[in-house]
């Protein structure tokens, strides 16, 4: 439903999408769902490919913040149960494990969170078709980047 004036609010409020277009009263942009803000239905169109951009946004940020928590927490899993203390200096008796200190795991996270930041402003093809979530795909790929990573962080 699109409409313009006083007398379409309450069919702008009852319809499932009331659009309310560039020039209308304030009661009906305040009714209505979406407000045009210029003539034309093609801020629409615009609306639409930055939504999808979004979520492109969303889901480059979702396999990247899986991937990356399942590697560090496997990384430090691994670390204290199978790394040798001694390789790295530790000669304490009563302590049979590779310790991490606290400031280092600190760092290690921050560092981890502050590439994050970045994907807000990637720059992204929204796609032609609306998308759908797909978290078997998002959780496969996560899974495969992340033990990709583990491998790497091992090896080094």
């Amino acid at each position: 439903m699109t409409g313009d004036g006083v007398n379409d609010a309450p069919a702008l409020k009852r319809a499932d999408v009331g659009i309310a277009v560039h020039g209308a009263t304030d009661a009906a942009r305040a009714a209505a769902d979406m407000v045009l803000t210029d003539t034309g239905l093609s801020v629409v169109v615009d609306a639409m490919l930055i939504a999808r951009g979004v979520f492109q946004r969303m889901l480059s940020f979702l396999i990247y913040r899986v991937s990356a928590t399942l590697q560090l927490v496997f990384f430090f899993f691994l670390g204290v149960f199978i790394l040798p203390t001694e390789d790295y200096d530790i000669h304490d008796d009563n302590f049979q494990f590779f310790r991490l200190p606290v400031l280092m795991f600190m760092l290690i996270t921050l560092l981890n969170d502050g590439t994050l930041m970045a994907i807000g402003y990637d720059n992204v093809r929204p796609s032609a078709h609306p998308q759908r979530w797909n978290l078997r795909v998002l959780f496969i790929v996560s899974s495969v980047l992340a033990v990709v990573a583990l491998a790497s962080s091992l090896l080094l």
